[in-house]
């Protein structure tokens, strides 16, 4: 890829990606096997249905798709061996390496692409990242059920050449095709199984640098399993572990613990006493995420816990009055050390603007904690929609302990700041704080999102209405044309005018107090200083583990 098509994309990424460079001897590489911790299961395997970072992280390690953000943050080429774009850049005209294979020996070919792109945006799979392929023609009306996947602007010339149409043109679509909802499918596989297909490892096939055996696989809810270096793997010459174990260790304690007893190789460090406990450990690092942590409020008018809470919700005043309640920096002094306060939902550090400033910055809002204007508007509101007083649930991840740990410390806040409010705390498995979300089953939720690539619309095209993601179900007229103008041409050829629209985006959101952005993420942890080759990246794929090894 060429630096100067990444328009401007590339310096960010790589002030944005830490990466521990590989040394030593082939035989040091291959005989020790790296101990890799993640706090909570892994959801799913297939990579048309995933959404967690943790499930990425496994599955962006054993798949691959037609490019992969190398140790320099460019979109390098992987399973393609060339892309040539058209100087309108509507038309890709992709190549595949030679000789490609799943790990069941099966050919890869054009025909896995065009089948799981066509799988994802097909509204029967309910695939909830289909919007990313929104930059291909006729995505955006097969996905809303206006047309025939088959319409979609893709299409297999031979065994090892493609050809994309974008119905935009869309600069960074090169990082996109990084994504999990890019990487190919063996469609004998996903048809034998079926919607079994990628709940265990023993239903899944692989085309990335590791694969999973029968040996220590992952049976879609054991806490300990193995990847191996896949034989099959084109550039199987750059893999230099020939394990990698990972274990699901959501009590972080014990995580610290087995890292200094030599058992693990790397641990989430996630609440403010084991920082404390371990900052002077060899081996602590503050990993900064390109992710928000914010609060959603249901506003769809259906499922929240009562009537007088879908109500309440509808009112612009009580949910300014809860964002203005919320005292961001104490959240992140009492829950989240590393990490930010948030002002704007577009996190700093990720991406630029056309004169070289943060876009968060360029872009924030007034978000700020007014406790005396949160207890005005909140009285307010209450009046407007004729209640005394309000119960609302509040619900948050339960087996992540920085999540659990900031919904008690808003709980206790918003009833505090705000007469007649009573929060119930509903701490639940991540898995299902995702499905509660995605099913509109909350009043209020602590989600979290990480940018997928290093340009705004990766966080604001979450919330246009419709969207997938848009949990709270708002629409808002402003937003939309705002990201429309960002987004679709003649602007979007215009990075000033690109950076304006996406602010006005950013205003729409703040001055309709549809979210309530708390905190911009880093991942304070510890990770042994003999592992080298490890790349890591504010977006996208987190920790790429191909090059990675045990000096």
């Amino acid at each position: 890829m060429k630096k100067r098509q990444t328009i401007g994309l590339t310096t960010v990424a790589l002030l944005t990606t830490l990466v521990l460079v590989a040394c030593g001897s082939s035989k040091e590489s291959q005989d020790k096997t790296i101990k890799f911790s993640i706090p909570t299961d892994v959801a799913s395997l297939d990579s048309t249905i995933l959404t967690d970072q943790y499930s990425y992280t496994i599955a962006g390690n054993v798949e691959e798709g037609l490019t992969r953000v190398d140790a320099k943050g460019d979109a390098a080429l992987a399973l393609a061996k060339a892309i040539d774009v058209s100087k309108d850049g509507l038309t890709y005209k992709i190549t595949l390496r030679d000789h490609l294979k799943w790990s069941n020996g099966d050919k890869l070919t054009a025909k896995d692409f065009v089948y799981a792109w066509q799988r994802a945006v097909n509204p029967k799979t309910g695939s909830e990242y289909a919007y990313l392929l929104g930059a291909l023609s006729n995505a955006n009306e097969i996905i809303a059920g206006k047309a025939a996947v088959d319409k979609l602007g893709v299409k297999a010339d031979s065994e090892t050449s493609l050809t994309v149409t974008l119905a935009q043109p869309t600069p960074y679509f090169k990082f996109l095709l990084s994504q999990a909802v890019y990487y190919p499918l063996d469609e004998k596989v996903v048809e034998k199984y079926g919607k079994q297909y990628g709940t265990s490892s023993d239903k899944t096939v692989y085309n990335g640098p590791y694969m999973f055996k029968s040996d220590k696989g992952w049976t879609g809810t054991n806490k300990t399993f193995s990847i191996y270096a896949n034989p099959n793997y084109y550039d199987k010459g750059s893999v230099k572990s020939k394990q990698i174990d990972f274990q699901v260790i959501s009590n972080a304690n014990t995580g610290a613990q087995l890292y200094k007893q030599g058992k693990l190789d790397f641990t989430f460090l996630p609440t403010t006493d084991l920082i404390d406990a371990n900052e002077k450990t060899k081996g602590y690092t503050v990993f900064k995420q390109a992710r928000t942590d914010y609060i959603e409020y249901n506003q769809s008018g259906k499922n929240a816990s009562s009537p007088e809470a879908q109500k309440a919700l509808a009112n612009q005043n009580i949910r300014e009055a809860l964002n203005l309640a919320t005292n961001r920096e104490g959240v992140i002094k009492t829950a989240l050390p590393g990490s930010t306060v948030a002002k704007s939902f577009t996190p700093a550090g990720m991406s630029k603007t056309s004169t070289g400033e943060d876009f968060a910055t360029y872009a924030k809002q007034a978000y700020t904690y007014d406790p005396a204007k949160a207890k005005t508007l909140w009285e307010k509101g209450l009046k407007e929609v004729g209640l005394t007083k309000l119960t609302l649930n509040f619900e948050a991840a339960g087996d992540l302990a920085p999540s659990q740990a900031t919904a008690n410390y808003l709980q206790t806040a918003y009833e505090q700041t705000l007469p007649g409010l009573k929060v119930n705390l509903k701490l639940v498995p991540f898995k299902q704080r995702l499905n509660d979300a995605q099913n509109g089953n909350f009043d209020l939720v602590l989600s979290g999102w990480g940018g997928d690539y290093a340009e705004p619309s990766t966080f604001l095209q979450l919330f246009t209405t419709g969207q997938s993601y848009n949990d709270g179900k708002f629409s808002s007229k402003a937003y939309d044309a705002a990201f429309k103008a960002a987004t679709t041409t003649p602007d979007v050829l215009s990075p000033a005018k690109v950076d304006e629209h996406y602010k006005a985006a950013e205003a729409a959101l703040y001055q309709g107090s549809y979210v309530n952005p708390v905190d911009f993420q880093a991942n304070p942890a510890l990770l042994n200083p003999k592992i080298k080759g490890l790349e890591f990246h504010s977006t996208g794929l987190s920790y790429d583990l191909k090059t990675a090894y045990l000096k």
